[in-house]
């Protein structure tokens, strides 16, 4: 039953009227009775907001709720369930952000909350243990004070989301990689992960490939040496010329591929950037290099088209350089069929770089094997790949020396326009 508090009001008011009506209709004075009666009853109401706000203030409790009926009763019972549901919010919030906590707590990696301006606003624990980041501590603190790392800070400052690796502070044989997820009001977190492991494991892998590259060259040499020794006997049987031909082929294979092993390898221990090196006559290099393609794998078979600025050269590695001009047109003659057009490039941007533009005009490469051509042993079509003599890894090769020279190697395809385009930054680029 739904109870109308303010009839009750308005019944005792009109009670408080007719009785104070009645006794004045005896007494000489009405209009003074009157007066004294709504001053009474006005002060009966000041009484009951008074003891409504001193409940109010001093908490709400249930046991010191005002002793009232009709809309005082109903005002503090809904200031009193006001409280109670409010009260179960916070209890429910708590629980909620203490499930969080113990969540981020055990987590293996570290995040640290940031405000706006680095500072420190929360910590779990694997943050003690990789960062040294106490929550307790270090709370208010800015956290470019703590950790001391110039990569961390340029990621700090830059507020993106790439990835940065950096030594751990508590333990220099950890290696972490870090990363700033954005939060709403300008808070960040800024998450950290062990990667030693995963470090560890490609050292292992490159030396495992780099040792066994080594270890391989000689016993391959010695059997490329019998194989041509063979071959030139003038005793030998007609029936081993093909034998020994296609022999003398896969090893001469196994080679280039021990080879551009080799290359890759030390490519990817290079842990830092190149000094700028020596002036590179790119030009010159280039129609060296053409020509040479032309009297060779272009024999009759691909039509090349130049367009070279005379005079743009480059400082950098001459070595890797070449590399990078031997492997793209390499590549571009290797997979594209007979009478392909093939246009090189060689030409500053408006921004400054020197890129190197390798163009035909042959089927294309599908979209979905474009993130992938440059990763090792990756074929688009295996056996023209084979049959072409490509070892897989000469993209690869191509992509760490642009890296390693600050450049990049980007691909771009559709059916009838093929672009490999290597670019070298405007601070290598020479007039």
């Amino acid at each position: 039953m739904v109870v109308d508090y303010w009839s009750v009001e308005r019944y005792r008011f009109g009670l408080v009227i007719g009785c104070g009506a009645l006794v004045a209709w005896f007494t000489p004075y009405p209009l003074v009775i009157m007066l004294l009666v709504l001053l009474g009853y006005i002060g009966w109401m000041l009484q009951k907001l008074y003891q409504l706000q001193r409940w109010l203030t001093n908490g709400q409790k249930p046991e010191e709720m005002p002793d009232s009926d009709g809309a005082w009763e109903q005002i503090a019972y809904l200031f009193h369930k006001s409280q109670q549901k409010s009260a179960e919010r916070k209890r429910k919030q708590q629980e909620l952000l203490t499930r969080f906590d113990n969540v981020l707590s055990a987590l293996p990696d570290a995040a640290v909350l940031l405000d706006a301006d680095n500072h420190i606003q929360w910590a779990n624990k694997s943050a003690a243990k990789l960062l040294g980041v106490q929550d307790a501590a270090d709370r208010g603190k800015r956290i470019d004070t703590l950790l001391r790392n110039p990569d961390l800070h340029k990621l700090l400052e830059e507020n993106s989301e790439r990835k940065v690796t950096f030594p751990s502070p508590r333990n220099s044989n950890l290696t972490l990689r870090a990363r700033l997820l954005p939060l709403q009001g300008g808070s960040r977190v800024l998450s950290v992960r062990d990667i030693s492991e995963g470090v560890q494991l490609q050292k292992t892998r490159k030396a495992f490939i780099a040792n066994a590259s080594h270890e391989l060259r000689t016993p391959l040499t010695v059997l490329t040496g019998y194989i041509e020794l063979f071959e030139q006997d003038p005793e030998l049987p007609e029936y081993l010329f093909g034998p020994l031909q296609q022999s003398r082929e896969q090893a001469a294979r196994m080679q280039q591929i021990i080879s551009d092993m080799l290359a890759l390898s030390r490519l990817e221990s290079q842990e830092t950037t190149p000094l700028m090196g020596n002036r590179i006559d790119v030009p010159a290099m280039l129609e060296s290099s053409i020509q040479a393609i032309r009297d060779t794998l272009a024999s009759d078979t691909h039509h090349l088209e130049t367009q070279i600025e005379p005079d743009l050269c480059v400082c950098g590695s001459e070595k890797d350089i070449n590399s990078v001009i031997t492997n793209l047109l390499a590549n571009a003659v290797k997979h594209t069929p007979v009478g392909t057009i093939i246009r090189i490039h060689w030409e500053s941007t408006d921004d400054g770089q020197a890129c190197l533009s390798i163009i035909d005009n042959g089927p294309g490469i599908p979209e979905k094997h474009l993130p992938h051509l440059t990763e090792r042993f990756y074929r688009v079509d295996e056996g023209r790949s084979r049959a072409s003599g490509g070892t897989g890894l000469g993209l690869a090769i191509v992509k760490h020396v642009m890296q390693w020279h600050n450049g990049k190697l980007t691909i771009t395809s559709k059916p009838g326009n093929t672009e490999f385009k290597a670019c070298f930054p405007a601070k290598r680029v020479l007039d």
